[in-house]
């Protein structure tokens, strides 16, 4: 990340560096002046970082494209992006295939039980499914992006992260 900022006649530009490193966070800033070969401060601070498996945390994302769905009383085209963090230490026998985890949403929408249903409801809908489903991850992310229509001239998007702590039987679907 840089910030700049202007004093007077001279342009400071201030540079966050963050390293991760045996699961140690290091953050570094650093202020140079335009004009200057040092920099003029120099501000580092370390962090532990919480981590129960070494520092390691596996993600994978993939993308539902152009998905049709009559909802909200007109046919729908959406571009749903899903990300699933696994569980710590995950077997290899234990790691779900993408392709079933897009298939279940894709049937949860097309046999979605109601069509009147904001997008932000349906799309709590789709992570709670994940996780109920999948053991294996432990939290998932869900963007629901819905494109222009006759009637929503917007494109709009709801983006719900959901993860087993927040999971109960009073969680709303």
């Amino acid at each position: 990340m840089t910030k700049s900022k202007r004093l007077g006649q001279v342009l400071c530009v201030g540079v966050i560096a963050i390293s991760i490193w045996s699961g140690v966070v290091q953050a570094s800033v650093v202020q140079a002046t335009i004009g200057s070969t040092q920099p003029s401060s120099l501000v580092t601070k370390s962090k532990p970082k919480a981590s129960t498996t070494g520092g390691l945390t596996e993600e994978f994302t993939f993308l539902i494209k152009d998905f049709k769905i009559d909802h909200q009383g007109e046919n729908n085209n959406l571009n749903i992006t899903i990300r699933y963090r696994y569980k710590a230490r995950i077997p290899n026998s234990e790691y779900p295939d993408f392709t079933g985890v897009a298939n279940d949403i894709e049937t949860l929408l097309a046999n979605y039980p109601n069509r009147t249903d904001y997008w932000e409801i349906l799309n709590k809908r789709i992570t709670m499914m994940v996780l109920e489903k999948y053991p294996a991850i432990i939290e998932v992310t869900s963007e629901v992006q819905v494109s222009p229509s006759p009637k929503n001239h917007y494109i709009r998007s709801s983006i719900v992260t959901r993860d087993r702590t927040s999971m109960s039987k009073r969680t709303p679907r």
